[in-house]
């Protein structure tokens, strides 16, 4: 991504200069900054709560972790959040997703240990049933966050020579869906 200025005309787009989230020059994580927690502030005297990461690269590969297999199989085999827990069918392509999110993260440079991803399933098992954000916009035939999801995960996890053959077929059937939505599937 590229912004334009007048005074350098083409630079490159850098996200830890304009994001609350505190990042060195070289892209890595710096911690909790005074904006974020002064952000974070704002957010609690609103009385929404909120958990602030040290690093968001990591906190958003763990949000893609739990988040790709649900929004994905959810569109995929209509369902809400419980039947996938529960049939033993849903389960086990889920849990491959999970874990090649894992090894994405891992290969991109953002380690996630094994434990979280039973965490993530012990607290789904837990919640109400839902349907995912991507299900609501399948549904309600609105174009899904598929890049963003899915998309630019594998893309990332493609250029770090790691490999999600499971994500990448599920984000090719959510890619014709997301067409069909659109009207761009012949």
């Amino acid at each position: 991504m590229f912004e334009q200025s007048r005074a350098r005309p083409y630079t490159a787009f850098r996200p830890w200069a304009c994001h609350p989230a505190g990042y060195t020059p070289d892209g890595s994580a710096a911690g909790k900054t005074p904006r974020m927690k002064a952000l974070a502030e704002d957010f609690r005297l609103a009385e929404i709560d909120i958990s602030l990461a040290d690093d968001m690269h990591l906190a958003r590969w763990k949000k893609l972790v739990w988040n790709t297999p649900y929004n994905g199989l959810s569109v995929v085999l209509n369902a809400m959040t419980d039947q996938l827990m529960k049939n033993p069918f849903s389960r086990p392509p889920r849990l491959g997703n999970h874990e090649r999110g894992v090894a994405g993260a891992g290969s991109c440079g953002h380690p996630i240990a094994q434990t979280f991803v039973q965490e993530m399933l012990d607290y789904t098992d837990s919640m109400v049933s839902y349907r995912t954000s991507m299900k609501i916009d399948f549904d309600e035939k609105r174009p899904m966050e598929v890049e963003a999801i899915f998309g630019n995960p594998v893309r990332a996890i493609n250029n770090a020579h790691g490999s999600a053959p499971r994500m990448e077929m599920l984000y090719q059937e959510l890619k014709y869906l997301d067409d069909m939505i659109s009207g761009r599937v012949l």
